[in-house]
């Protein structure tokens, strides 16, 4: 999915196709999102790995980063860690 990331903002919840929560978006640019993970280190997130955004779901009904994975699977794809 093509995903504009003007519409991706820092706090949002990022989950998997599962609807577990991955982390959260600790910022944005063109090409990918960094990730805070709860006890693991941050990975960016390529913007074609974004299946779609939520309007709500997220804490308080707050939008919300829906990857094309299973949130459980994110270590495991291999994604580039932030300096």
């Amino acid at each position: 999915m093509n995903v504009d990331p003007q519409f991706i903002k820092v706090g949002m919840e990022v989950v998997g196709t599962d609807g577990e929560l991955a982390g959260m978006v600790k910022a944005v640019d063109a090409g990918a999102i960094h990730v805070d993970r709860p006890l693991a280190r941050d990975v960016l997130v390529p913007l074609d790995a974004i299946q779609a955004i939520l309007s709500g779901g997220g804490l308080e009904g707050s939008p919300r980063v829906v990857l094309g994975i299973r949130g459980d699977s994110i270590a495991d794809m291999g994604w580039p860690h932030p300096e």
